[in-house]
């Protein structure tokens, strides 16, 4: 009982020390707001889009939901955090952009997130942006 004693609590100590790391801090935050469309020019209904950093960020996740008429909103969360933070907007930079369908009648078959072929920059000022989804092969 004693032998496992000791190593349980050693375990515990290291996951305290972890705990103690401040969360990361948010950089300078831009208005990001967006319309997706697919290849033949129409809006998507409905699902989610991802601005994946570049270089990647790991303490945050910027993405929105797509609403009627494929608009959107970025917002960007810290995820290193208990708290998860939410703030509008994006840091100024590259993203990798992926959109994922949402997820409806399971008989209509499976619709698999699409990532754009090109990087998007949202500027230090307010961003409107019009994406376009490739064309399905």
């Amino acid at each position: 009982m004693r032998s496992a004693f000791l190593p349980g609590c050693l375990a515990g100590l290291i996951l305290l020390a972890g705990c103690g790391k401040p969360p990361a801090k948010f950089d300078d935050l831009h208005p990001v707001t967006g319309t997706i469309l697919t290849s033949e020019g129409k809006p998507v209904e409905a699902g989610v889009v991802v601005f994946e950093a570049d270089p990647p960020k790991a303490d945050f996740l910027t993405n929105s939901e797509v609403g009627s008429g494929g608009t959107f909103k970025l917002t960007t969360v810290r995820t290193n955090d208990s708290q998860g933070e939410r703030k509008p907007g994006a840091p100024a930079g590259k993203y990798k952009v992926t959109f994922t369908p949402k997820l409806g009648d399971q008989t209509a078959g499976y619709q698999a997130p699409v990532t754009l072929p090109n990087p998007v920059t949202v500027e230090a000022k307010s961003n409107d942006l019009k994406l376009t989804l490739p064309a399905k092969k």
